[in-house]
């Protein structure tokens, strides 16, 4: 519902979901930068409060006079994931839904600049939200932490990384099969695995929606602009080196 910032549902005891997403990245500090990730994800209510979900992650690179880097265009088989959610507080016998998001990862491209890498981190997600008016108008909170390490394979030099973030996002209903609602995010890198030291920092804002197109069956989507960003020792304005200019999400959902 909220676009790039989650929501804390998580279905009920034996529910089984598919999902399809796709991420594109566009534009840094480059000639040409095009990064699109789909991810098919099964989820499974274990029980009311937990669920898992495992997905795996294609992407295509285009990208050109990345500094650096060389030049990449090629479709990558990218990673496995195992995502875990913990739903202690449920929005509709609480003042708020509560979840807790772990989603550990392997990957085989350093997703920056496409170039075949080793790769594993995990994330972790602190998810808020309430309805501000019950049936119309929702609101979530996030707050994330991304760790990593990426070891180059042509060159087996490995550098560590982790991002930090915050998320606010609201939806409202406007009719049966649409809500409209906007997002703010903002995200610092750092490097090394422990929030070491500031590389960039960013603010992303942009519309979301989500659509029931028809029972057991959503889409939703999202939008993202860079408005302000800052890398390590570079005059404020953008961080199109940690970042990128735009951010775009298309979700397909179905029960199965």
């Amino acid at each position: 519902m909220f676009g790039f910032t989650e929501g804390s549902d998580i279905g009920r005891r034996g529910d089984l979901e598919g999902e399809v997403e796709t991420v594109g990245r566009f534009g840094r500090q480059a000639s040409t930068y095009s990064a699109v990730s789909t991810t098919p994800t099964v989820k499974y209510g274990v029980t009311d409060q937990f669920r898992i979900a495992p997905a795996v992650t294609v992407s295509s690179y285009a990208i050109s006079g990345l500094d650096g880097s060389a030049d990449q265009n090629r479709l990558s088989f990218d990673a496995v994931s195992l995502e875990f959610r913990y739903h202690p507080l449920d929005r509709a016998s609480a003042p708020v839904g509560l979840t807790f998001v772990a989603t550990p990862f392997v990957g085989f491209t350093n997703p920056a600049d496409g170039v075949p890498a080793d790769r594993f981190g995990a994330l972790f997600i602190a998810v808020a939200d309430r309805a501000l008016i019950p049936g119309q108008l929702y609101a979530a909170l996030n707050l994330s932490y991304q760790l990593e390490r990426d070891r180059e394979q042509a060159s087996g030099l490995a550098i560590d990384g982790s991002i930090l973030g915050f998320n606010a996002a609201a939806s409202r209903r406007l009719s049966s099969w649409l809500y409209l609602g906007g997002e703010a995010r903002y995200l610092r890198a750092f490097s090394g695995l422990a929030l070491d030291a500031l590389a960039g920092q960013a603010l992303y804002v942009g519309p979301t929606f989500y659509a029931p197109v028809v029972k057991g069956v959503t889409l939703s989507g999202a939008w993202d602009v860079q408005v302000w960003g800052q890398a390590a020792d570079v005059g404020r304005g953008l961080d199109l080196t940690n970042f990128e200019r735009h951010q775009v999400k298309l979700r397909l959902s179905f029960d199965l």
